[in-house]
């Protein structure tokens, strides 16, 4: 379906592990139902895209770690209002949760 909001500009993740949280940044542009942009995390930023439909959001970033091992972050949820939440899974990792919220300053009037 169609969009429910748009989502471009930054977003601040907080995502909640079994053992801890941390908060991540997605910068995010959306051209119709396509997403894409930068993925900020502890240590890295990679590229993320992914889609809207409705208010369902799905995003997909992978990263390498200096191992060499891949890892794929797959935020899916939900938006409603300034806020966005949902489920992340890490592939073979543990799975969390997540709650993303923009930043009263860089909100879009």
């Amino acid at each position: 379906g169609a969009p429910s909001a748009n989502l471009s500009g930054r977003w601040q993740v907080d995502i909640r592990y079994a053992a801890g949280a941390s908060t991540h940044t997605l910068h995010l542009r959306q051209d119709g139902n396509r997403l894409e942009g930068t993925h900020q995390g502890d240590f890295l930023a990679r590229d993320i895209d992914g889609t809207i439909s409705g208010e369902n959001v799905a995003l997909a970033s992978s990263i390498t770690e200096r191992q060499g091992d891949s890892i794929t972050y797959r935020f899916t949820g939900t938006v409603s209002g300034e806020t966005m939440s949902g489920s992340l899974s890490l592939g073979e990792y543990l799975d969390a949760t997540w709650t993303a919220r923009r930043p009263v300053n860089t909100r879009t009037l």
